[in-house]
């Protein structure tokens, strides 16, 4: 399809149940962003909701920009959910699926695919490729999220996830909680610190990367944008980026004695396949960090804030 015709086709994938009851949040960071809920029922009760006014969102938006300004800290920096991220699939990977199964599985992969491109289209327009200079938001290349190419605009960001996984297996292997905590957040980060200190303290682990079975590819992003001051700190982006990248790998490990006595040896390299959601807010100069993991057969639920 045309990427002129494109627009078109978006805004028809993303058409759903009117907004007009759809009740607004307090923070601007995370107004009618979906985050994910593995609840299988969820009632939201009507005394729950709260309702803001244009005057209290605006209120506490120039609140936050003064705190901003005035304190050596980042109110934009709040804690997010994962965004509604999935693993693509025309035809639903449910035991036993149903054919509304399968028509759900549809609809949320071509809705997926509008959104990535829209996510694309908003990182082109604010230096949300790192290294890449002149990014138009028309382009062609904001179509091509899932390309393993190195000339495509996506390279970077997954250069950056391949270059973060393999360092936390590294650490997790090493011990290393310093750089678990700066390449994992949230409930990943507790997952993976919880690996390290459930080791043997007397055994070496020598974990390996044999290389990738499949070039590790993104196959859903979403962006938003998370710094509203006036001023972006490093003259970065604006933009808070979420990505599910699929890896596909070759690992092993072996286990050795304080002493170097070989214990454990894992002759073939096994393969790994593992969805993972890594995150960055492009206004810091930080690391890509891994923030949720994503099974595929599941089909989370989700409901919006």
């Amino acid at each position: 399809m045309a990427l002129r015709h494109s627009g078109k086709c978006i805004d028809i994938a993303l058409r759903g149940p009117s907004t007009r009851n759809l009740v607004a949040v307090r923070h601007p960071l995370l107004a009618s962003i979906p985050r994910r809920c593995y609840a299988t029922k969820t009632k939201v009760k009507e005394k729950e909701k709260e309702v803001v006014t244009n005057e209290e969102f605006l209120a506490e938006y120039e609140k936050m920009r003064h705190i901003a300004h005035k304190i050596q800290v980042d109110p934009w920096g709040v804690r997010v959910q994962t965004l509604d991220l999935i693993i693509p699939s025309l035809m639903s990977k449910k035991k036993d699926a149903a054919l509304r199964d399968h028509w759900s599985s549809f609809k949320s992969t071509l809705r997926n695919w509008s959104l990535n491109i829209l996510s694309m289209r908003r990182m082109a327009a604010d230096k949300g490729f790192p290294g890449i200079k002149n990014t138009h938001p028309w382009h062609p290349q904001v179509l091509a999220v899932k390309s393993t190419k190195d000339s495509a605009w996506i390279a970077p960001i997954r250069k950056a996830a391949l270059d973060t996984y393999l360092k936390l297996n590294s650490a997790v292997a090493n011990r290393d909680e310093k750089t678990i905590k700066a390449l994992a957040i949230g409930d990943m980060q507790s997952h993976y610190l919880n690996l390290a200190r459930k080791q043997d303290p007397s055994r070496v682990y020598a974990w390996k990367f044999h290389g990738e079975r499949s070039p590790c590819r993104v196959v859903s992003i979403r962006s938003l944008p998370g710094f509203l001051g006036q001023k972006v700190p490093n003259n970065g982006s604006r933009l808070l980026v979420q990505a599910l990248v699929r890896f596909d790998t070759f690992q092993s490990l072996n286990v050795y004695s304080k002493k170097g006595v070989l214990l454990h040896e894992q002759t073939d390299p096994k393969p790994v396949v593992e969805y993972l959601v890594v995150q960055k807010r492009l206004w810091y100069d930080t690391p890509w960090a891994f923030r949720d993991r994503i099974y595929e057969g599941l089909e989370p639920r989700f409901k919006a804030l």
